[in-house]
């Protein structure tokens, strides 16, 4: 209990590779359809995980803290779901790019120049470019919903740093010396 602030590299990357890789599991990533409930939750995770480090170190904990430990996870977050999704994506073969023309295609509505345009950008990035365009989108919504997450999670974890316990100086053993929290007082120089 030194009452520094520990480290929040600890909380980030425990609650973003957990959460990331919920996020990359096809079916699992569903839960995001809910107003992006995992990423939040690995910011509030993340938060509460911090918040226990905090009160072990003898620290506070904030709603600036909780922030700022959320947007770190939020950062790892979209790293890894970026990354297992690629992989998952290459291995698996989830989300084919026939598929997706098809896709466009059944619409009805769009323009066929428009449909044309976009199977030939498929065909000539291939899967790299939406690989590292997921990326991209990954780690923006993981960065602002994992923030919103420890936003809230800082609120309802937040704790100040304990008080220092007080010395009782009316007992302090030897006339002449002075306790240790006080100084000396300053000396006057001669008129």
């Amino acid at each position: 209990m030194n009452g520094q602030a520990p480290s929040m590299l600890k909380p980030a990357l425990i609650a973003g590779a957990a959460f990331g890789v919920a996020g990359a599991i096809p079916v699992l990533n569903w839960i995001n359809c809910a107003c992006c409930a995992l990423i939040i939750g690995c910011g509030f995770v993340a938060a509460w995980l911090y918040s226990r480090q905090c009160t072990t170190a003898g620290s506070g904990f904030s709603v600036t803290n909780g922030a700022v430990v959320g947007l770190a996870s939020g950062l790892v977050y979209g790293i890894v779901t970026g990354i297992v999704s690629a992989v998952v994506t290459t291995v698996f073969g989830v989300g084919d790019l026939d598929e997706i023309v098809e896709q466009f295609q059944s619409v009805g509505t769009m323009d066929p120049q428009v449909v044309d345009q976009v199977n030939r950008f498929m065909e000539s990035t291939g899967p790299t470019v939406l690989a590292l365009i997921g990326l991209f989108f990954s780690i923006v919504f993981g960065v602002i919903f994992a923030t919103i997450g420890g936003l809230i999670g800082g609120a309802v974890f937040k704790s100040s740093a304990p008080q220092p316990v007080p010395v009782d100086v009316s007992r302090w053993p030897a006339s002449d010396q002075q306790p240790p929290d006080q100084q000396p007082p300053p000396v006057q120089p001669a008129p």
